[in-house]
């Protein structure tokens, strides 16, 4: 069978269309790729600006390691301190669900919060375990992305330590 030059040029021309089709799509991924670091970046950069997101992580981080020695879960919801931690859990929470709804990138993400996310979903567990039982404070989906994040995580950051993790 031989070729004559029109169906050779609507060969060349669908071949054309098709490289370019391609070429598209993979221009369109990479610029949702950048779009997602690009939000991640300036959302970590808003918060490590904002002296409100400082004090908070601040405040985390003093009072975090003494949730699990707290005797009593009702009386300290309600203190200032339950406030802070809420208030920094939230911001995890928010971190969290941008990167399970894919508006954060999830390599950029872990580069930045990657041992703090885990660090702070486990520190709180015993007050996020009593929120989700706790009527109007929570629900049983509290924290959910959070804890998908950080359970993630978790794992990863011990196969890269050469440990086993165990949830």
């Amino acid at each position: 069978m031989k070729l004559d030059a029109i169906e050779l040029a609507q060969l060349i021309t669908a071949g054309i269309a098709i490289v370019a089709t391609a070429i598209a799509v993979i221009s369109i991924l990479n610029q949702r790729s950048i779009a997602r670091s690009q939000a991640a970046l300036d959302f970590f950069l808003k918060t490590q600006m904002d002296d409100t997101g400082i004090k908070l992580y601040n405040d985390f981080r003093r009072i975090a390691p003494g949730i699990a020695a707290i005797a009593s879960m009702e009386s300290f919801v309600t203190t200032a301190d339950h406030e802070r931690i809420r208030a920094f859990l939230n911001i995890c929470e928010l971190i969290a669900v941008g990167i399970n709804e894919r508006v954060f990138s999830e390599r950029v993400s872990y580069a930045y919060w990657g041992d703090v996310l885990p660090w702070s979903y486990q520190a709180a567990e015993p007050l996020i375990k009593y929120v989700r039982q706790r009527p109007g404070d929570g629900t049983s989906s509290t924290y959910r992305d959070l804890e998908r994040v950080a359970t993630m995580w978790a794992g990863r950051n011990a196969r890269r330590r050469g440990q086993h993790w165990r949830r």
